[in-house]
Protein backbone atom coordinates (compact mmCIF):
# COMPACT_ATOMS: atom_id res chain seq x y z
CA UNK A 1 0.00 0.00 0.00
CA UNK A 2 2.80 2.22 0.89
CA UNK A 3 4.30 2.29 -2.90
CA UNK A 4 0.85 3.10 -3.92
CA UNK A 5 0.56 6.09 -2.01
CA UNK A 6 3.64 7.00 -3.65
CA UNK A 7 2.77 6.40 -6.82
CA UNK A 8 -0.93 8.83 -6.14
CA UNK A 9 1.83 11.70 -4.58
CA UNK A 10 3.52 11.22 -7.75
CA UNK A 11 1.17 11.00 -10.31
CA UNK A 12 -0.68 14.46 -8.18
CA UNK A 13 2.24 16.03 -9.48
CA UNK A 14 3.83 16.34 -5.08
CA UNK A 15 7.36 15.03 -4.40
CA UNK A 16 7.70 13.67 -1.56
CA UNK A 17 10.93 14.37 0.02
CA UNK A 18 13.71 12.47 1.29
CA UNK A 19 11.74 12.19 5.00
CA UNK A 20 9.10 10.80 3.72
CA UNK A 21 11.05 7.98 1.57
CA UNK A 22 13.32 7.17 4.66
CA UNK A 23 9.80 7.06 6.64
CA UNK A 24 8.70 4.27 4.28
CA UNK A 25 12.68 2.54 4.05
CA UNK A 26 12.54 2.32 7.78
CA UNK A 27 8.47 0.55 8.40
CA UNK A 28 9.88 -1.99 5.22
CA UNK A 29 13.14 -2.29 7.74
CA UNK A 30 11.50 -2.78 10.86
CA UNK A 31 9.08 -5.51 9.01
CA UNK A 32 12.50 -6.99 7.56
CA UNK A 33 11.70 -6.34 3.91
CA UNK A 34 14.80 -5.07 2.37
CA UNK A 35 13.66 -6.02 -0.92
CA UNK A 36 10.69 -3.65 -0.48
CA UNK A 37 12.97 -0.78 1.72
CA UNK A 38 15.19 -0.83 -1.86
CA UNK A 39 12.47 -0.24 -4.41
CA UNK A 40 11.60 3.30 -2.05
CA UNK A 41 15.62 3.85 -1.98
CA UNK A 42 15.52 2.90 -6.05
CA UNK A 43 12.29 5.26 -6.36
CA UNK A 44 13.54 7.80 -4.33
CA UNK A 45 16.95 8.02 -6.40
CA UNK A 46 15.12 8.10 -9.85
CA UNK A 47 12.66 10.94 -8.54
CA UNK A 48 16.04 12.74 -8.26
CA UNK A 49 15.69 13.29 -4.43
CA UNK A 50 18.82 12.75 -3.08
CA UNK A 51 19.29 10.41 -0.13
CA UNK A 52 20.88 11.71 3.34
CA UNK A 53 22.98 10.21 6.24
CA UNK A 54 19.54 8.96 7.71
CA UNK A 55 18.51 7.31 4.40
CA UNK A 56 21.58 5.45 4.02
CA UNK A 57 22.38 4.53 7.85
CA UNK A 58 18.42 2.81 7.83
CA UNK A 59 19.24 0.67 4.55
CA UNK A 60 22.56 -0.12 5.90
CA UNK A 61 21.54 -1.19 9.64
CA UNK A 62 18.55 -3.30 7.76
CA UNK A 63 20.84 -4.88 4.95
CA UNK A 64 23.42 -5.64 8.01
CA UNK A 65 20.64 -7.28 10.27
CA UNK A 66 19.60 -9.38 6.75
CA UNK A 67 22.77 -10.82 6.54
CA UNK A 68 23.93 -8.72 3.21
CA UNK A 69 26.84 -6.92 4.32
CA UNK A 70 28.24 -6.72 1.11
CA UNK A 71 25.26 -4.72 -0.10
CA UNK A 72 25.77 -2.60 3.13
CA UNK A 73 28.92 -1.86 2.80
CA UNK A 74 28.32 -0.67 -1.19
CA UNK A 75 25.90 1.51 0.54
CA UNK A 76 28.59 3.17 2.65
CA UNK A 77 31.15 3.66 0.46
CA UNK A 78 28.02 4.99 -1.91
CA UNK A 79 27.28 7.32 0.86
CA UNK A 80 30.68 8.43 1.22
CA UNK A 81 30.91 9.32 -2.31
CA UNK A 82 27.92 11.19 -2.59
CA UNK A 83 29.46 13.62 0.73
CA UNK A 84 27.04 11.79 3.66
CA UNK A 85 29.25 11.53 6.79
CA UNK A 86 28.12 8.27 8.43
CA UNK A 87 27.59 9.42 12.19
CA UNK A 88 27.93 6.66 15.33
CA UNK A 89 24.87 4.73 14.48
CA UNK A 90 25.75 4.00 11.13
CA UNK A 91 28.93 2.87 12.22
CA UNK A 92 27.78 0.83 14.62
CA UNK A 93 25.34 -0.78 12.11
CA UNK A 94 27.93 -1.70 10.22
CA UNK A 95 30.41 -2.76 12.79
CA UNK A 96 27.81 -5.55 13.80
CA UNK A 97 26.89 -6.93 10.59
CA UNK A 98 30.88 -7.03 10.13
CA UNK A 99 31.17 -8.85 13.82
CA UNK A 100 28.43 -11.33 13.29
CA UNK A 101 30.09 -12.50 9.84
CA UNK A 102 33.21 -12.97 11.61
CA UNK A 103 35.11 -10.01 9.46
CA UNK A 104 36.51 -8.46 12.77
CA UNK A 105 39.52 -7.15 10.78
CA UNK A 106 36.61 -5.16 8.62
CA UNK A 107 35.29 -3.72 11.54
CA UNK A 108 38.38 -2.29 12.72
CA UNK A 109 38.95 -0.76 9.47
CA UNK A 110 35.76 1.13 10.05
CA UNK A 111 37.29 2.43 14.03
CA UNK A 112 40.12 3.65 11.70
CA UNK A 113 37.33 5.56 9.43
CA UNK A 114 35.45 7.12 12.56
CA UNK A 115 39.00 8.26 13.58
CA UNK A 116 39.73 10.25 10.39
CA UNK A 117 35.97 11.40 10.21
CA UNK A 118 36.19 12.41 14.18
CA UNK A 119 33.31 10.25 14.83
CA UNK A 120 33.66 8.80 18.39
CA UNK A 121 32.69 5.65 18.62
CA UNK A 122 30.03 4.04 21.22
CA UNK A 123 30.76 1.58 24.11
CA UNK A 124 28.62 -0.73 21.93
CA UNK A 125 31.19 -0.41 18.56
CA UNK A 126 34.11 -1.29 21.33
CA UNK A 127 32.00 -4.08 22.58
CA UNK A 128 31.97 -6.07 19.49
CA UNK A 129 35.64 -5.35 18.59
CA UNK A 130 36.54 -6.17 21.81
CA UNK A 131 34.42 -9.90 22.19
CA UNK A 132 35.74 -10.44 18.37
CA UNK A 133 39.17 -9.94 19.46
CA UNK A 134 38.64 -12.31 22.18
CA UNK A 135 36.43 -14.55 19.64
CA UNK A 136 39.53 -14.39 17.51
CA UNK A 137 41.87 -15.63 20.44
CA UNK A 138 43.63 -12.23 20.39
CA UNK A 139 43.36 -11.38 24.28
CA UNK A 140 46.17 -8.28 23.67
CA UNK A 141 44.28 -6.76 20.82
CA UNK A 142 40.95 -6.67 23.12
CA UNK A 143 42.73 -5.27 26.56
CA UNK A 144 44.13 -2.80 24.35
CA UNK A 145 40.71 -1.56 22.49
CA UNK A 146 39.25 -1.79 25.88
CA UNK A 147 42.42 0.98 27.01
CA UNK A 148 41.50 2.95 23.59
CA UNK A 149 38.18 3.00 24.91
CA UNK A 150 39.40 4.14 28.23
CA UNK A 151 41.88 6.94 26.92
CA UNK A 152 38.86 8.10 24.96
CA UNK A 153 36.50 9.08 27.88
CA UNK A 154 33.55 6.33 26.49
CA UNK A 155 32.88 4.67 29.85
CA UNK A 156 32.70 0.91 29.62
CA UNK A 157 29.36 -0.74 30.62
CA UNK A 158 28.57 -4.11 32.50
CA UNK A 159 28.65 -5.73 28.66
CA UNK A 160 31.94 -4.69 28.53
CA UNK A 161 33.22 -6.04 32.15
CA UNK A 162 31.81 -9.47 31.32
CA UNK A 163 33.22 -9.72 28.28
CA UNK A 164 36.60 -8.84 29.57
CA UNK A 165 35.64 -11.67 32.29
CA UNK A 166 35.14 -14.01 29.85
CA UNK A 167 31.22 -14.06 30.08
CA UNK A 168 29.33 -14.92 27.39
CA UNK A 169 27.50 -11.84 25.88
CA UNK A 170 23.84 -10.86 25.60
CA UNK A 171 22.63 -13.57 22.70
CA UNK A 172 22.13 -11.27 19.95
CA UNK A 173 23.70 -8.43 21.53
CA UNK A 174 27.13 -8.51 19.91
CA UNK A 175 28.35 -10.98 17.31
Amino acid sequence: HALQFLVILLKDGLTPTSAVYTNFITGYKDLKMMKEASKFYESMIKEGIAADTVTYTTLIDGFSKDGNVAFALELYSEMMAKGNIPDDITFTALTHGLCRIGDIDGAKKLLDDMRRLDVCPNALIYNMLINGSLRDGKLQEAFQLHDEMLNRGIVPDDTTSDILAGQKSPEGQLC
